[in-house]
């Protein structure tokens, strides 16, 4: 490696190629693209621990803190000979946004991925089909049934959609980027893209971090990042590692749950033009 290394990120709603993404760039020997980063907890619970330390208010070193948070993201990197680091995580807040505009080295840029929401609904409930011990099935099997008004389907799709959710977290961020004015600094991929014409959408993204192009095989994926799904279980970041090809669900929503989360797609497309 040679010149100063340089940090970038990307996030994005889930089920829309994060872990694809990751697997692509990591062909690329320059470059070490990660799995779902803890990072951002971890700033979230320093700056928790300062606001609450009374030790902290009684005897403030602002200075010395700040060189803490500096140096936390080339330390957590320091074993990794590379130019880029690409990182993935959920830095789209406005608290996180923030924060890495005090501590990014480099100019900040961030690639947000996101995806049709009927899509990825479709998605999360083959998970829940395929996997008995998934999270959302387990949640689901603790509601008090005799109080439900909607078929088990419809239930976990409102589950999957509640407040809190990661959908719902991640729409809210990047709804809160364009009430700001922000979002124009950003790149958003959409996944479609990025499975129907995956050179043009490196490409794309290559030039937005201002990286030199690199010649892609798109196939034979080796350096996929490597997660313990069994937390959640479900294997929720395999992928094809021979081809690019988007997932068919064999999956119909009711007419009710489209009527119900429509309009998030609309707005979500509205916010992306």
């Amino acid at each position: 490696m040679s010149g100063v290394k340089k940090y970038f990120y990307f996030s994005g709603l889930p089920r829309s190629g994060n872990t694809l993404l990751s697997s692509i760039l990591n062909e690329n020997l320059d470059i070490h693209a990660t799995g779902h980063s803890f990072l951002p907890d971890l700033f979230f619970s320093m700056k928790k621990t300062e606001y609450n330390s009374n030790r902290f208010k009684n005897y403030p070193c602002h200075n010395n803190l700040k060189n803490v948070y500096k140096n936390i993201i080339p330390n957590y990197y320091k074993n990794h000979n590379v130019q880029y680091i690409i990182e993935r995580g959920d830095w789209i807040t406005p608290f996180n946004i923030n924060l890495l505009k005090q501590v990014v080295p480099n100019k900040l840029k961030i690639v947000i991925l996101i995806r049709d929401v009927f899509e990825i609904i479709k998605s999360y409930l083959k998970l829940c089909e395929d996997n008995p011990q998934f999270f959302y099935n387990k949640k689901y099997e603790s509601l008090d049934h005799s109080t439900l008004f909607t078929d088990e389907i419809e239930t976990k799709v409102d589950l999957i959609m509640d407040k809190g959710e990661y959908i719902h977290t991640t729409l809210y961020s990047i709804y809160q980027l364009k009430k700001n004015n922000l979002l124009k600094n950003f790149l958003l991929i959409d996944y479609k893209d990025l499975v129907s014409k995956p050179k043009t959408t490196i490409d794309k993204i290559y030039n937005y971090y201002g990286i030199k192009p690199f010649n892609h095989s798109f196939k034979n994926f080796k350096k996929t990042p490597i997660y313990d799904d069994s937390i959640l279980g479900a294997s929720m970041h395999k992928i094809m590692k021979d081809k690019i090809k988007k997932r068919n669900y064999n999956i119909e929503l009711s007419e009710n749950i489209i009527n119900k989360y429509k309009h998030l797609n609309e707005i979500l497309y509205k916010w992306v033009i």
